[in-house]
């Protein structure tokens, strides 16, 4: 398709929308003074009451921890719960933006909010371990590739919130659950209304408009990029400068309610997105000498379809997801990548309703295209699984919960088929009603990603299958929890091996390419830390939060020695302050001793000399309502405006930046 049919596609879905925004608006409006539904003093009282804190729990309900609804005090996992408050008060312009601030969670990015760079796709690291991560939306897998970047795809206006479980919960989740899951958890329809939001900065614009009806609700945003000169730093003449010139994304996110038993959720994102690369000019003696510039249209969609009958505990979905990538200019990328995945699942309540049992079936494909190279081809992968659960409530201040998986993957052209059985076992003791104290020791796996055998010649890629990396997670933690007051302590083991690693083809294949990179088993991987997360409600109008992680990511190579592999330390602080109309919210976030970067100094790999410099971000959003249906919104970020590296490649995320943004509710 023509960019300038594209275009035109987009002003026409615009257009309807906003016409249906427009209608929406009126028919509530008439019906209002007919008395057919709630009058506006009947909004939900996020939306009309004085700004304060008193309307939130420190206790929060999880759902992805043990695929049922448990208290944080109960759930034998480390939580952490990103509400749609928190989300708004933050100024997160992305999903990935809000998560990457958590202690402990590692992200690997190409631009500010999880931007991507071509096929180089950014993701979200849970203690350490590189795509090691599985992402949910409404609890389906939306990973292609081992990555999951699908967070930025889906407007941060539509989420209500985000669940993130660290630890092995590959029993319940199956593969890439082996540093933890995150849970996108949209907003469900019912309450009519809507908002439109503008917003203007010097890095970022967007408008966004939302439409509320009994059944159904409707997303839109657009948002416009501008160009960022300076994206690395230059070590040396030798060295490319890389800079991101303007783009563009368009989301849309749709729930409804089909019945009252079955949803169904539409998800899209697309993003055009330019990077050029120079060389230095020995004739200006300046970075002038254009040598490639590369174009992206980035097309992602995610359909689910969930039936939920509560009554009989009884829950299945139907997720696909699409991932269509091309290149022009500079850039040969053209790959599709595809997946569908059916889960059911049915709970039982044992020894009149004190234990649960959970079971279930999972069917999952996952494919892949490469259109472009000497190396084209399709590639598809099958896996099956079946996983229970069993938690038994000891007394009423003791459980513990025993988990199993089957996974089995069906063999093709490049793998080999397997059968990989997961044991699971978490223990929770009471301590008393706002303390608890768990243990969570599982085993986890992750198969090769499905592009994996493309980057190698057809002759010898099929010469290297690849195993699955698996291993071992072994967490203990403490809870406690009040009206007032949140405070979680874990302490963790990883144990991993098959790792996978990137390796030049010709040091492990005889007449192998020196300059292509394949992907070997090859790496061990460890990492043992402690984790830190306080939460104080100081009174009805401050709240605060310090965070703290201390870990020590490790891999090695072969027989060769253990080399850190990640970031040893992350800190966060933060405060939330609400009176009246305004609301203040403040964010400090460092991660420091970070890894040997990829670069050194003299502008190639040949030997590493120096490490990743720390990242240190400090951010303010303040919002004043000026009435119930209209808020303004300040935020100020990367406040420090330093040239933080957002990867060990040492790309910089976005300098000091500012957005302003005007919301009316109707």
């Amino acid at each position: 398709m023509l960019r300038s049919e594209r275009n035109l596609y987009k002003k026409i879905f615009l257009t309807m929308l906003m016409g249906t925004s427009f209608v929406l608006s009126g028919a509530v409006g008439h019906a209002e003074e007919a008395g057919d539904v709630a009058v506006k003093e009947e909004k939900p009282a996020t939306e009309m009451k004085t700004a304060t804190l008193d309307e939130f729990t420190l206790d929060e309900v999880i759902v992805t921890a043990q695929r049922i609804e448990t208290k944080d005090l109960d759930t034998p996992a480390t939580t952490t719960v990103i509400t749609a408050q928190k989300l708004k008060d933050s100024g997160a312009a992305t999903v990935f933006e809000a998560i990457e601030r958590i202690p402990g969670i590692n992200s690997y990015s190409y631009g500010n909010g999880g931007g991507d760079y071509g096929a180089m796709y950014s993701r979200i690291n849970i203690r350490g371990m590189d795509k090691g991560t599985l992402i949910l939306v409404n609890g389906s897998p939306v990973n292609l590739m081992n990555y999951n970047s699908m967070m930025s795809s889906i407007p941060v206006e539509a989420v209500d919130r985000v669940e993130i479980v660290k630890g092995s919960n590959a029993v319940l989740y199956g593969a890439e659950a082996m540093g933890g899951v995150i849970n996108i958890i949209t907003k469900k329809s019912g309450t009519v209304g809507g908002s439109v939001t503008a917003q203007t900065g010097n890095y970022n614009k967007n408008y966004s408009v939302g439409v509320n009806a009994d059944d159904v609700n409707i997303f839109y945003k657009r948002e416009f990029y501008n160009s960022i000169d300076d994206y690395n730093p230059l070590f040396a003449t030798t060295t490319k400068k890389t800079s991101k010139d303007k783009g563009t994304r368009d989301s849309i996110f749709m729930n409804y309610n089909i019945n009252d038993k079955l949803t169904m959720t539409y998800a899209y994102s697309d993003t055009d997105s330019t990077y050029k690369q120079f060389s230095y000019d020995n004739a200006t003696k300046d970075w002038t000498k254009l040598t490639k510039e590369n174009l992206y249209y980035d097309n992602r969609q995610n359909v689910n379809l969930s039936y939920d009958d509560t009554e009989n505990q009884l829950k299945s979905t139907i997720t696909y997801n699409k991932n269509k990538l091309r290149g022009y200019k500079g850039a040969t990328t053209n790959t599709d990548l595809s997946s569908i995945d059916f889960n059911t699942q049915k709970a039982w309540d044992i020894n009149d309703g004190k234990d649960t049992l959970v079971g279930g079936i999972n069917i999952h494909r996952e494919s892949y295209t490469q259109n472009y190279g000497a190396h084209t081809g399709d590639f598809d992968r099958d896996s099956y699984a079946l996983y229970l659960s069993y938690t038994n409530q000891i007394n009423d201040r003791f459980s513990t919960t025993i988990g199993a998986r089957e996974h089995f993957v069906k063999g093709n052209e490049y793998d080999d088929a397997q059968n990989i059985f997961l044991p699971q076992l978490q223990a929770l003791y009471k301590i008393n009603d706002s303390t608890s104290w768990y243990v969570n020791v599982g085993k986890s796996f992750e198969l090769p990603a499905s592009n994996s055998p493309f980057y190698g010649s057809a002759a010898i890629s099929t010469a290297l299958p690849l195993k699955p990396q698996e291993g071992w997670n072994y967490e203990t933690g403490l809870k406690v929890i009040n009206d007032t007051e949140s405070f979680k302590l874990a302490v963790f083991k990883m144990d991993v091996k098959n790792k996978f690693k990137w390796v030049k083809e010709n040091t492990v294949i005889p007449g192998g390419d020196p300059n292509t990179s394949i992907q070997i088993n090859r790496d061990k991987f460890r990492n043992t830390g402690v984790e830190m997360e306080y939460t104080k409600k100081v009174n009805d109008n401050l709240q605060l939060n310090l965070g703290a992680y201390y870990g020590n990511p490790e891999a090695k190579d072969g027989d060769g020695d253990w080399t850190q592999d990640e970031a040893r330390l992350q800190f966060s602080a933060g405060a939330t302050y609400k009176k009246d109309k305004l609301t203040l919210d403040m964010e400090w976030f460092v991660t420091a001793k970070r890894e040997m970067a990829y670069y050194n100094y003299a502008g190639n790999t040949k030997y590493q000399d120096h490490r990743v410099p720390d990242k240190i971000d400090l951010n303010l959003t303040m919002q004043y309502d000026i009435n119930p249906d209209d808020t303004i919104t300040l935020g100020g970020y990367n406040l420090l405006n330093r040239e933080n590296p957002i990867n060990n490649s040492e790309n910089w995320s976005t300098p000091r930046n500012y957005r302003l943004a005007y919301t009316h509710r109707f």
